[in-house]
């Protein structure tokens, strides 16, 4: 498994240029991964306000991990709670196909002045 998640970033376009290597690998465990794609979700929804040219950095991410993820589909949605000047604050959770929830976040992004 170790071998294809490798090959996996290897083959990422977005990925690639970065250099991730993939350490260690435990079945059922993906916490990074879950907090990486809270993060992603986040970015795509204040992109969607303040458009793709826009820029925002993460500042602040806190994850409630709430059941494990093993052998299913997960899928990440993020809202934008409130819209300020300088920062955007949100949340984002990630979930199965069924509605169970895994992972709750939340989120402070910066806009660079």
């Amino acid at each position: 498994m170790k071998k294809q998640l490798q090959a996996l970033l290897d083959r990422s376009r977005f990925l690639r240029p970065w250099g991730f290597r993939v350490v260690k690998v435990k079945a059922g465990e993906c916490s990074p991964a879950l907090m990486a794609a809270a993060d992603c979700a986040m970015w795509l929804a204040i992109k969607a306000e303040i458009g793709v040219e826009g820029d925002a950095l993460t500042s602040e991410l806190n994850t409630a991990f709430l059941a494990p993820a093993k052998g299913e589909h997960v899928y990440c949605t993020a809202r934008v709670l409130k819209f300020g000047k300088r920062r955007i604050y949100g949340v984002a959770e990630c979930h199965g196909k069924k509605g169970g929830l895994f992972t709750h976040h939340t989120l402070t992004y910066v806009r660079p002045q």
